[in-house]
């Protein structure tokens, strides 16, 4: 299933899809390399977008992280096929099953191919950022965050635990194109010392890659925009993880949320997906 996006296209939107394409001309479409001066983690970081799903552009994007560029194709539906749906297949699932959480499956499998080798070595964990109380929806797009006395900072320790074993894939129901203008991924608001004012859109589901870059700070790539890589806080990506068991419970009308549909294999709101190196993940 794709993520859900907002049909808004604004002119803005359309000269920057028209720029696109004249680039598409003069280079692979492959990412934009983003410097990054931490001396702990290498110093290129890769934003993809191109996949017909952000669960697919989230996973190639921690995979540019480990294992090197996109590699190059001719056919964007069959490398799709080849590099996502295979693996997905070979688990049980097919592409109707594109989410964040099942990103896990393709990983795990042991049929990802990247750059025309098997990758083997990569080992994926579905993990839960939710809190105790489950957030509310108090309006149509805004959701609030309620932390128990130190659950915050548990949940931070817990996301940056993922973090020192490699990126990690964050299903939410947020998405930097719905702020292009504003404060994408600095856009969380503490409306208590214990509750945060998340943003999000009832129609959307949405997956992006969270890095590790060390001083309290992680950087966000989101596939919504062309471009999307953010440097945010572990507080706001906590907070938006945790806003999604809200946004996976609101009904459509008559039509039953996702949460009654059921979530195949997903439980107790295990929604994010660490990755690692097969031997950091054994210790």
């Amino acid at each position: 299933m794709q993520c859900r996006q907002p049909l808004r296209v604004s002119l803005y939107q359309r000269f920057a899809l028209c720029a696109i394409f004249a680039l598409a001309v003069l280079l692979p479409l492959c990412g934009i390399t983003i410097s990054v001066a931490d001396g702990k983690t290498p110093s290129a970081r890769l934003w993809v977008g191109q996949f017909d799903q952000c669960s697919y552009n989230a996973l190639a994007s921690a995979l540019v992280y480990l294992r090197g560029p996109v590699p190059h194709y001719s056919n964007r539906a069959g490398f799709e096929h080849k590099t996502f749906v295979i693996p997905l297949n070979s688990a049980g699932y097919g592409p109707y099953y594109g989410w964040a959480p099942w990103t896990s499956y393709m990983i795990n499998s042991k049929k990802l191919v990247w750059d025309g080798r098997a990758v083997r070595h990569l080992r994926a964990r579905r993990f839960s950022l939710a809190t105790r109380a489950l957030p509310k929806v108090v309006r149509r797009g805004l959701i609030l965050v309620r932390y128990a006395p130190g659950e915050r900072k548990k949940l931070i320790a817990r996301l940056d635990r993922a973090l020192r074993l490699g990126p990690v894939i964050i299903w939410t129901p947020y998405a930097a194109e719905l702020d292009p203008k504003g404060h994408p991924w600095n856009m969380v608001k503490r409306v208590k010392h214990n509750v945060d004012a998340v943003p999000f859109n009832p129609s959307l589901t949405h997956a992006i890659t969270v890095f590790r870059l060390g001083h309290g700070k992680v950087l966000v790539t989101d596939c919504s925009v062309w471009n999307g890589v953010y440097t945010t806080t572990p507080r706001i990506v906590v907070s938006v993880a945790a806003a999604m068991s809200a946004s996976v419970r609101v009904r459509f009308g008559d039509q039953p949320s996702i949460f009654q549909r059921g979530l195949h294999g997903v439980r107790h709101d295990q929604f994010d997906v660490s990755i690692s190196v097969a031997s950091k993940a054994a210790k």
